[in-house]
Formats: C-alpha cells, sequence, structure tokens
C-alpha cells in the first residue's frame, strides 16, 4: 500500500501561538500507486481549473468547491482510506512537562504508581496543567529546548522552583504533596533528567510536527493490517526544517524490533510500524496524491471553524466515513480518563484487595525514599 501525506498548523517551537493552537497531519492511503494510476485525472482537474497543480490555499473555497464534484469522483474510483492526526498544542506543552519532570525513573521523589498508573497518571496530567500558566509554559519550552545540558537544568531548576507557589491552587491534598516534592526535587538535583539534546533532530522530537507524524504511522500500520497489505512508500510533502526529524522517525518505528512490550497494569504495545516502508520527502507538484491531501487537510482544517459548502463537505463526509482521526488533546484526554475511572470504579474489589493495595503503596514508598537516599549518597560523592 501507498500513503501520501500531508500536514498543517506548524509553528515549529511556538507552541503558544493562538492563531495556530492545532497542528494536523493527515494521508490518503490506498493499495496501490494512486500517483500512476490516478495521476492524470487530477492533472485534468488542475488544468481544466485554470492551475499548473492543486494547492487549496492557492484556490480558495470557491476553486476546491467547483472542482470537489470531479475529485471526489476519483476518490472513488481509487477506494483509500485515510488518516488524521490532529495535535493540540498546549497538550503537547502539558505532556511534555509531566514526562519530563515526572518520570517516576528519573525524578526520585515521584511515586511510582502516579506516574505509570494509566487513569493516575492523566489525572495529575490535567492537575499540573491546571497549575502551568502561559509564561511558565515558555519558560519550560525554553529550558527543554536549550542545547547546553549546564544552562539546561540551570533553567529547568529555575522554572521548577517559580512553578511551586502555584502548587497549592491543585485542589487535593494527596496531589500537592506529589507535585511539589517533585518539583522541589528537580530544583535540587536538575542533572538527574534526561531531556537534554545537543543535536536538532533530538530537540525537534519534542514538537508536535513529530509527535503527529508518530501518531500517523500508528494508523498507516493499523490500515496496513486491515488490507493484509505491506505499506511500500510513504510520500511526504516536502518539509525543509523537519526533513531530517521525519526520516529519524521514520527509521526508528520501522526499524524497531517486532517484539511485544507489557506495559504496567496490562495493555501490549508494539514498537514497529510500516516496517519495510520506504519514505519519500517530494513535492505536491510532482505527486498528485499529496495533491489530493492536501486539499482534504485544508478542508478539515476549516471546518473546525466554519461550515463548508456542499460540494467540499460531500469530500469531508466521504473522507470521515472511510478515516481514522487520532486526536492528542486536552478534550481526548478527558474522555478517554473519564473511561479509566470508570473502568475501575464498576470492576468489584476481590477479597482482600485493599490490604494488598496498602501493602503495595508502602512498598512503592520504601523504594521511593531509598531512590532518594542513593542518588544524594551518590551526587554526595562525586561532589
Amino acid at each position: 500500500m501507498f500513503a501520501y501525506v500531508d500536514e498543517s498548523g506548524n509553528t515549529g517551537a511556538k507552541l503558544l501561538d493562538d492563531n495556530q493552537p492545532l497542528f494536523i497531519t493527515a494521508a490518503l492511503l490506498t493499495r496501490s500507486d494512486f500517483d500512476k494510476r490516478f495521476g492524470e485525472q487530477v492533472r485534468a482537474i488542475a488544468k481544466a481549473a485554470g492551475v499548473d497543480e492543486i494547492h487549496a490555499t492557492d484556490m480558495g473555497v470557491g476553486g476546491i468547491e467547483a472542482i470537489a464534484p470531479n475529485l471526489l469522483k476519483v476518490l472513488r474510483q481509487a477506494g483509500p482510506a485515510f488518516a488524521l492526526a490532529r495535535v493540540e498544542e498546549r497538550y503537547v506543552i502539558a505532556t511534555k512537562v509531566f514526562d519530563t519532570l515526572f518520570d517516576s525513573f528519573e525524578n526520585k521523589a515521584v511515586p511510582w504508581h502516579a506516574y505509570n498508573e494509566p487513569s493516575l497518571r492523566m489525572l495529575l496530567i490535567f492537575k499540573v496543567a491546571y497549575i502551568l500558566d502561559e509564561p511558565l509554559a515558555a519558560r519550560f519550552l525554553e529550558a527543554l529546548l536549550e542545547p547546553n545540558d549546564k544552562k539546561a537544568w540551570a533553567k529547568m531548576a529555575d522554572f521548577c522552583r517559580d512553578l511551586i507557589p502555584h502548587v497549592p491552587l491543585i485542589p487535593d491534598a494527596r496531589s500537592r504533596e506529589i507535585v511539589g516534592e517533585a518539583l522541589q526535587w528537580i530544583v535540587d538535583s536538575p542533572e538527574a533528567l534526561h531531556f537534554v539534546h545537543s543535536d536538532k533532530v533530538g530537540r525537534k522530537s519534542h514538537l508536535p510536527n513529530l509527535i503527529g507524524f508518530g501518531n500517523l504511522l500508528n494508523a498507516i500500520e493499523t490500515r496496513s493490517g486491515i488490507w493484509k497489505r505491506l505499506v511500500e512508500v510513504i510520500r511526504h510533502d516536502r518539509q525543509h526544517e523537519f526533513a531530517t526529524g521525519l526520516k529519524f522517525w521514520h527509521d526508528m518505528y520501522s526499524n524497531a524490533k517486532q517484539d511485544v512490550v507489557q506495559m504496567p497494569f496490562g495493555g501490549r504495545m508494539v514498537l514497529r510500524r510500516v516496517f519495510g516502508s520506504t519514505l519519500e520527502i517530494s513535492n505536491a507538484k510532482d505527486s498528485p496524491g499529496i495533491q489530493v491531501i492536501d486539499v482534504i487537510l485544508w478542508l478539515f482544517a476549516r471546518a473546525q471553524r466554519q461550515d463548508m459548502p456542499p460540494a467540499c463537505q460531500a469530500i469531508l463526509d466521504y473522507v470521515y466515513d472511510r478515516g481514522h482521526l487520532d486526536d492528542f488533546s486536552f478534550a481526548a484526554a478527558e474522555v478517554n480518563t473519564q473511561k479509566l475511572i470508570e473502568r475501575v470504579r464498576v470492576q468489584p474489589l476481590p477479597p482482600g484487595a485493599i490490604e494488598d493495595a496498602a501493602r503495595l503503596r508502602a512498598e512503592i514508598e520504601e523504594r521511593r525514599q531509598a531512590g532518594m537516599g542513593d542518588y544524594a549518597l551518590m551526587k554526595a560523592a562525586q561532589e
């Protein structure tokens, strides 16, 4: 199978841009090479519209509405599937703050279950996001993207020091205790966190472009399994700033081991995606498939803000009927968290569960205290 990919809403490291709160990437998925089979038809549609290539931003709603019926005919002939990955940039910041600061492996003050048990983790992400204002978020991003390790650690310690006065805003006492102790531990030991990247590819891995690309690969892999066809080519619209990062992450996922990873508290994960595929960075002018997904992506982004005219909406309805949406946002996280909590709430507790939980919590606390103590001894020995 083939995938044709485009993206919209690229703000780079400016994740607090109110004008572009979303990053969206999309893929047209076909069983054979769309460019070879349907390229002439797409070029004919463009020629009839008086343009060299179909580019939605240039043509506008009126131009796309005029060609939409013919585009839809081509799509129905091709019989594709679609993948959409929607990334809310402020949710990216919230999750980056949590994963950078509250990973219990690196931050010895964080109880293991607060980070690794899914429902507790998601609730704590929301509570940390609640106390994170825009100036502090900007300072966190500055620390996260700092290439010099000593400067990065100092900036991150300063960020945590200035976030601590916001902790009393968290509604419940236990969460205030966990967050406060975690932040203070980083103030005292920022060098324990492994977030610093001296190379550009590593730093850009924090940004929505590569988060969205990873989520999109999940959807492409899912469609590959449904169709029982290996992914042959992923043709991505040219992205000068992120091309190296896209290639890096494609290589990492496509060459990962096929082993199944057992997650804490149940669940399974396979890291390998789109095994054996080739990533091609291409110009839209050279790929009718990219031109088509450009139109779909543009319509989808505009539909978040306004109603579409009938022919444009018909294309979107066709996409929604045959598409998969990965939504990385506060709203989607809220729905998923409610489902997690409800699943736990309705399950009857087996005999002795409360006592077993109390023992486990005591063991976790003992390991937490030992971890903090061991790190303090190691740090003192190095000074």
